[in-house]
């Protein structure tokens, strides 16, 4: 289930104690699956004009807000002393030239260094940041991103068409820092899933790329239109197709699995289909000729397209193999459990037994 992105945030009120007061501020705190983040823009100012946002379009007029550096080094260490959170996560609007702002950032970055503090940062880079800077940024903190927003250029002037080439200032820019990293875990980018026309047959195929890549983490935001914005008419996307390709992220990064092996089950439009089944089913029922899986001579990569087994499952079932020699039903069950045996038996070569079988003591 996709549930709403606001129910990820929260807020708690924190004493800091500042130059010559205290002050009681409010730490803006993100629920990761890592982990509670600070996550903050060092400014809301932004001299970009894209299409569908609804904080950073120049034309619109709102009030610019901009931490202090020095106050943000206070906040997020009380923060953190008290618990509330892990790490930092800090972007900022382009309020200034490139390198400016990430110098800016990183600025942030080095005080809260010096100030003893070794736990997890992450640092958004803006479009066009200096390859000197995402090489030093690299070396101050946990992990860099960089937002793509659209899968290749054309999408991109759709939506973002003052926010520089996509090429050059977006797409080269996160390949080089993934190059640096050499740790996909170091390195992530975002994507507004509809906000173009784009397919999702467009995105997979940029998937693709950055997987090989070394881009380690996709996030896909879908599209939703923002009242005052030259798009909010234009229809909100489902969340259940972020959420398929998120799915269709995982098959390729993590299981193994090419574009041509999700082709199959893309409709005449070229998207993904939104049924109750997972993706993983539908591609293992586009492709008979993969099944049933031996899983006493199975490769790990193999066993990872079985439905119920995942990468890490499927080395164990090769360790497992290794120790046991032939591997019974009841073997695997105890490995499985009863409820992801029970999808994956149907997909592998096994004895004529049943799940009730399996539960028959001996």
């Amino acid at each position: 289930m996709v549930r709403p992105h606001w129910r990820k945030w929260s807020t708690r009120s924190i004493l800091v104690e500042l130059a010559d007061d205290i002050e009681v501020v409010e730490a803006p705190i993100y629920k990761s699956t890592g982990g509670p983040l600070f996550k903050t823009l060092l400014s809301s100012g932004c001299r970009m004009d894209c299409r569908y946002c609804p904080v950073s379009r120049i034309c619109r007029s709102a009030i610019r807000e901009r931490w202090d550096p020095g106050k943000l080094v206070r906040v997020f260490l009380e923060a953190h002393q008290q618990g509330l959170v892990r790490g930092l996560f800090l972007s900022s609007g382009l309020y200034g030239d490139p390198e400016t702002v990430v110098e800016e950032m990183i600025g942030v970055v080095e005080v809260l260094r010096k100030r003893g503090y070794q736990g997890y940062v992450h640092v958004r880079l803006m479009p066009g940041t200096p390859r000197s800077l995402i090489r030093y940024a690299l070396e101050l903190v946990d992990r860099v991103g960089l937002n793509l927003e659209a899968p290749g250029p054309s999408f991109f002037a759709e939506i973002a068409p003052s926010k520089g080439s996509w090429s050059l200032d977006l797409y080269s820019r996160l390949v080089y820092a993934a190059a640096i990293a050499r740790n996909p875990r170091r390195v992530d980018t975002q994507l507004v899933v509809g906000a173009s026309s784009e397919t999702d047959y467009d995105i997979l195929r940029l998937v693709e790329d950055l997987v090989s890549k070394g881009v380690g983490r996709i996030h896909f935001s879908p599209f939703h239109p923002y009242p005052g914005t030259p798009m909010e008419t234009h229809p909100p996307t489902p969340p259940r197709r972020a959420w398929r390709l998120y799915e269709a992220w995982a098959l390729l990064a993590r299981y193994g699995m090419r574009l041509r092996d999700l082709e199959p089950v893309l409709d005449d439009n070229k998207m993904l289909p939104i049924t109750n089944r997972t993706l993983k089913e539908h591609v293992a029922l586009a492709h008979p000729e993969w099944y049933p899986v031996d899983p006493d001579t199975a490769t790990a990569r193999e066993l990872a397209r079985v439905p119920g087994i995942g990468p890490v499952t499927a080395r164990r079932i090769v360790a497992m193999r290794e120790e046991y020699g032939t591997l019974t039903p009841d073997l695997l069950l105890r490995l499985l459990g009863p409820k992801r045996y029970q999808r994956a038996a149907p997909w592998l070569a096994l004895p004529r037994r049943t799940l009730l079988d399996a539960y028959t003591p001996h």
